[in-house]
Parts: structure tokens; C-alpha cells; sequence
């Protein structure tokens, strides 16, 4: 019925921008000008948080995000408006909050950091570092969007129950390399994802796709009509939607065979090189 779709929901990292943290080209720009010139409402679907996502956007924010929009960030814990109110979150119990410190402290040798963002999105992320002499160095690293600080792991795990919280983000050391795993634990309702050095916590029902059938659900849109882009395994559920266009992003490679792998029907996917390759896509809608 619709040519264009009338939700397009992207990844920013490696899908619209150049890697991660990198630019948003004009080709994407004028993309993203094209359907909203026809009435597509875009918007992001992201594993950063609110304030994250605002920085990596930067001055493209206003435009590639539509007013009436509704953003997912945190792999799809939260669901917020352009200006950061929380619509839905999906906040761990103690009991999800014990597990996952129980699982950290296990394995304690492999962290870096942990890090949590407050249920105030405008608030800065919270970095928890092991080894008070990282500190300092953290602190130089992350900028202004974090406050970082040190002390048993004991004091964290009170810290993060006395407010909501819906994720929680292990930096892993330089010498651990896992990628693509998911661990469910069992008797609880979260899950421990390990992806780009890191190890991601998060309830279980979390994800892209609810997020955006939730998005559709809200506007009144058939899933049938939307459009999903995305290009690392975080964004597989998102790509596995019955929607009328599933674009992954990136070159052919053992990353691309591996997300592949985890998608039901890859003969019904979009295929774009770069970011700038799906700009051009998106322009000839």
C-alpha cells in the first residue's frame, strides 16, 4: 500500500555513522530528508543512552530524529520522546541486581569498568572503576558524561538499587575476547550479552524489536510498513521483523556471514556496503 515506509527506524554506529562515534555523511543527511519530506517519521533504535546518542548525533539530532518520534536506546530498556521522557523501562528487581553482581564479582579479573546511566536521562552515566588507580585515567577518557569513581563492589550493588535501573555495561579488559555470546541466568529474567568489548546486562524480554513494535503499536503503523536498518548482532532481532525493508549495513565479510547466520530469511535483506551507500538507498525511495 505504502512505497515509502511510515516508521524507518536505524542503528547509528557503522549504520548511519562511520563506525563508531564517527560522522554522519551528507548522502545520509539527504536521506534522511527524503522521507520525512514524505511523511516517514525516523527515528533511532540504539545501544547508547539518551545523552550518548544526542552526542553522536550531534548537530544532526534535530533532523534525523522526527518531533513526534519516539527513541530506543539501551538496546530497547527505554523507550523516550525527542526531549528524554522516559514512555516505558524496563527496571531490574534486587534479585536481577544480585545476579549480576554475583556474576561480576565472579569475574572481577576481566572487568575494566562498570557502568550504569540514572533513571534521570539528562543525568551523567555512572562508571564504577575496580582499580581506584584507573580512575583518573577514566575520567580523562569519558569527558563530561560520566562520573566516575571507585570503592567495593558491595557499595555499587546498594548503589544501583536504590534507584531504577534497566542496564548495566561491563567494560571488558584489552585482553578478553569474546563476541556474539548470550548468557541467560538461570531463575532470574535477565540476560548477559557480550558484544564490541563489552558485556552488556539487561532484562530478558529486552530488545530492538519489542521496542519497535511497541513504536508501531503507538503510532497505529503495520509492521509491514516500516523500514529497519542495522549492521552488528545487537540489531539480528530488528532485522528478523516481518517489515517491508531490512537493510543490513557493512562490507561482505566474516561479520556479515556471522549475522547471517542468526536472521530467518537473508534472501529478504537490503544489502549496503556503507552508510553513505544507504543514503543513496534511502533516497530512492
Amino acid at each position: 500500500m505504502y512505497r515509502l515506509p511510515q516508521l524507518a527506524v536505524f542503528d547509528i554506529d557503522g549504520t548511519i555513522a562511520v563506525g563508531h562515534g564517527g560522522a554522519i555523511s551528507e548522502e545520509v543527511v539527504r536521506g534522511f530528508e527524503h522521507l520525512r519530506e514524505h511523511g516517514t517519521i525516523t527515528t533511532i533504535s540504539t545501544g547508547r543512552s539518551y545523552v550518548r546518542m544526542k552526542e553522536a548525533l550531534g548537530e544532526h539530532f534535530k533532523n534525523i530524529i522526527d518531533d513526534k518520534a519516539l527513541i530506543s536506546v539501551e538496546h530497547g530498556a527505554k523507550i523516550v520522546d525527542k526531549w528524554g521522557k522516559v514512555i516505558v523501562e524496563s527496571e531490574f528487581n534486587e534479585n536481577d541486581i544480585d545476579k549480576l553482581i554475583e556474576f561480576t564479582g565472579l569475574n572481577i579479573d576481566m572487568v575494566q569498568l562498570l557502568a550504569f546511566y540514572p533513571a534521570d536521562l539528562n543525568r551523567k552515566a555512572q562508571i564504577w572503576c575496580p582499580e581506584p588507580s584507573d580512575v583518573e585515567k577514566t575520567r580523562e577518557q569519558r569527558g563530561y558524561y560520566a562520573d566516575v569513581y571507585s570503592g567495593s563492589l558491595i557499595d555499587v550493588k546498594e548503589h544501583l538499587k536504590k534507584q531504577p535501573i534497566s542496564s548495566v555495561t561491563i567494560k571488558l579488559k584489552s585482553f578478553i575476547h569474546v563476541e556474539n555470546l548470550k548468557i541467560e541466568f538461570a531463575g532470574g529474567s535477565i540476560k548477559a550479552v557480550f558484544q564490541d568489548g563489552a558485556l552488556e546486562y539487561m532484562k530478558s524480554k529486552v530488545s530492538k524489536a519489542r521496542a519497535i513494535s511497541y513504536m508501531c503499536k503507538y503510532f497505529g503503523i503495520y509492521e509491514h510498513n516500516i523500514l529497519v536498518a542495522g549492521n552488528a548482532m545487537n540489531d539480528v532481532d530488528m532485522l528478523n521483523m516481518e517489515t517491508k525493508y531490512r537493510v543490513l549495513v557493512g562490507p561482505d565479510s566474516k561479520e556479515r556471514d556471522t549475522i547471517l547466520g542468526y536472521t530467518y530469511a537473508p534472501e529478504l535483506l537490503s544489502y549496503m556496503d556503507t552508510p553513505e551507500d544507504l543514503g543513496r538507498f534511502l533516497q530512492t525511495l
